[in-house]
């Protein structure tokens, strides 16, 4: 499930990177303005770096809660062990 979304972030930024070059092969056929041009591109570069930069943010805090439970778990595990006591804690 976690790999799903990574995947799609992969994609969109792929598919950015296509769309990016578009625009640079148009640039040619004066659709715009050369200028006009760019600022497209620099614009769907910074749609890129802030989707990338708040997606990190989440996956972050994201991994840090699963990394908080299953300290849980395995302290709760360890603790179990200790005192000679057999089976998972998550039972």
């Amino acid at each position: 499930m976690k790999m799903d979304v990574y995947v799609e972030v992969y994609l969109w930024n792929r598919d950015l990177d296509q769309l990016i070059r578009v625009l640079q092969r148009l640039e040619p056929f004066s659709i715009r303005p050369k200028h006009e041009m760019k600022l497209f591109e620099v614009r769907l570069e910074e749609i890129r770096a802030k989707f990338n930069a708040d997606f990190s943010e989440a996956m972050a805090t994201r991994e840090r809660v699963e990394e908080s439970r299953l300290k849980s778990y395995r302290t709760a595990w360890e603790q179990k062990m200790s005192h000679g006591e057999e089976g998972s804690p998550l039972n």
